[in-house]
C-alpha cells in the first residue's frame, strides 16, 4: 500500500525537500502553497490522503484554522504540524485545533521521517523496512509473519515505542503512558522491556543510556 502525503507549507524550498524525503521513502506526495488550496482539493475535487503535514505560518487561512475547519468537518486524517514557532502556548494551540503531532523548525529530516512513519503506522499498517512488517492483534503482536503472544502491559509499552519509532522515548514517559497512575518504580520499565526483548528480538529496541529507549525502524 502507498501512503498519500499533503505537504502543506508555502516555503518552496521546505516543500521540495519534504517531498524528496518522503518520496524516497516511497510515499505518493502533494505539495500546496496555501491553506485554501488544499482545502479546495479535497472538498471540490474530492482528494484524499493519509497523512497532512501542515505549516503554521502560511499566507491567508493560517495552519491551526486550516486543521480546526478539517475537525470540524469530520475529516480525521493525521495532522502533523510544522512551525517555526516555539512557545508552549502556541503548541497547545496547535494541538488543541486537532493535530496529531507538532514538530518545531528547524527539525531533522530523521525525525521527521519517524514522526511521520509513526502517525502512518496508527493509520495502518506501514512497512518499516523492506524485510519488517509489524501488525497489532489482539493476542500480541505479528512480526514478519510470526504471531507473538504479549501480556496487556507488553502490548501497550510495545505500542508507544512503535508509535514514537525512531524518537528516544523516556522511562518517565513510557511510565505514565503505560502504567498511568500506578504505584511502580521506573525499574518496572526496564523489566517489561527486557521481556519485550526476548519475545521480538533485542534488535529492535535500543537504549539510549541515562534517556529511555528508541524502537528502531
Amino acid at each position: 500500500m502507498s501512503f498519500r502525503v499533503a505537504v502543506v507549507e508555502d516555503d518552496v524550498s521546505i516543500a521540495n525537500l519534504l517531498k524528496r524525503v518522503l518520496s524516497a521513502e516511497g510515499l505518493k506526495v502533494r505539495t500546496f502553497s496555501t491553506g485554501e488550496r488544499f482545502i479546495n482539493e479535497l472538498f471540490e475535487y474530492g482528494e484524499q490522503f493519509d497523512l497532512v503535514i501542515l505549516d503554521v505560518m502560511l499566507p491567508g487561512a493560517d495552519g491551526v484554522s486550516v486543521c480546526s475547519f478539517l475537525r470540524d468537518r469530520g475529516v480525521n486524517v493525521p495532522v502533523l504540524m510544522l512551525t517555526a514557532l516555539s512557545e508552549e502556548d502556541d503548541k497547545v494551540k496547535g494541538l488543541e485545533s486537532g493535530a496529531d503531532d507538532y514538530l518545531t523548525k528547524p527539525f531533522g529530516l530523521k525525525e521527521l521521517v519517524a514522526r511521520v512513519r509513526a502517525l502512518l503506522r496508527r493509520r495502518g499498517t506501514f512497512h518499516m523496512s523492506s524485510s519488517a512488517e509489524l501488525e497489532f492483534v489482539d493476542e500480541g503482536v505479528v512480526i514478519q509473519g510470526r504471531k507473538v503472544k504479549l501480556t496487556k502491559k507488553e502490548k501497550k509499552l510495545l505500542k508507544v515505542l512503535v508509535d514514537n519509532a525512531g524518537r528516544v522515548v523516556s522511562k518517565d514517559e513510557l511510565l505514565v503512558k503505560v502504567w498511568g497512575d500506578e504505584n511502580v518504580s521506573l525499574r518496572v520499565v526496564d523489566v517489561h522491556v527486557k521481556h519485550l526483548r526476548d519475545k521480538i528480538g533485542s534488535e529492535r529496541i535500543k537504549t539510549v543510556w541515562g534517556v529511555g529507549y528508541r524502537f528502531e525502524v
